[in-house]
């Protein structure tokens, strides 16, 4: 079982990810692409400037984000162990488009629909978290793990495939917030619609003392559920719904994924 919801993103348990050495320098003084251990440590967030890009040439690791929406949307890809600022963000792709992310080697994070005013200008709040999470993770030989994640939210779908062959895709299609009840229902920095985290908390004070587990939220909890259990299988073989259902996570053997991202709130 992962506990995706420790360090800000998925840690997969097959990896074995150093943690970074003090000698590194922070990744704002790196080039793009430049590898680095996975994790951020506090200092190397605290300088952290986020790389803008329209897309990447197609080439190396990385995904392909495409936007299934109606609207032009941005996408801010984080990094472990920093939730206050993006590692990189993809400004403004248009509606129908697909652009390529270069991501480093031993990438571990997750990728989020959003507004630049919200996750770069952090003009709203702290708290970016609110909404559907894919999260990626790569190990020592190239070889990349992901998921879909609601238990911090969903405000809509996402759809994962690998491009090595494979033929393995994880997510999911299904609008999450049509017909919601009003109790399982947020609303993002930006002012958008989401279903509620089904968790509560990130930190080990949040968990139920009784046992240091999450508190699971059953109303948002209980609708994902039944939202995305249809004719074409679990909803828990389709994300993450919180830390007690299923295991949705996929490999691509190659590193190199195609995202969809459906109609939904940024």
């Amino acid at each position: 079982m992962f506990f995706t919801h420790v360090l800000g993103s998925l840690v997969f348990a097959a990896m074995a990810v150093a943690a970074p050495t003090p000698e590194q320098p922070s990744l704002s003084n790196r080039a793009a692409g430049t590898p680095y251990t996975g994790v951020l440590t506090p200092e190397q967030c605290k300088a952290l400037v986020p790389r803008k890009t329209t897309g990447d040439a197609n080439k190396g690791l990385g995904l392909s984000i495409e936007n299934a929406d109606s609207q032009p949307r941005s996408y801010f890809v984080y990094s472990n162990g920093c939730d206050t600022m993006p590692y990189i963000y993809v400004a403004d792709v248009a509606a129908g488009q697909t652009v390529f992310v270069s991501l480093p080697a031993k990438f571990q994070g997750r990728v989020q629909r959003g507004t630049h005013e919200v996750h770069v200008a952090r003009a709203k709040g702290p708290d970016t978290s609110l909404g559907t999470w894919l999260e990626l993770g790569y190990d020592a030989d190239g070889r990349s793990y992901g998921d879909v994640s609601l238990i911090r939210g969903c405000d809509g779908a996402v759809t994962l495939r690998t491009t090595d062959g494979s033929g393995v895709a994880t997510g999911f299609s299904q609008a999450c917030m049509a017909g919601a009840p009003a109790g399982a229902l947020g609303t993002k920095l930006s002012g958008g619609k989401a279903v509620r985290a089904t968790e509560r908390g990130k930190t080990p004070q949040d968990a139920n003392p009784n046992d240091g587990l999450p508190v699971v939220l059953p109303v948002p909890r209980d609708w994902l559920l039944k939202t995305l259990s249809d004719g074409n299988g679990r909803a828990e073989k389709k994300a993450y719904i919180d830390d007690f259902h299923g295991n949705p996570v996929i490999c691509d053997t190659k590193g190199r994924w195609r995202a969809t991202f459906h109609q939904g709130n940024p």
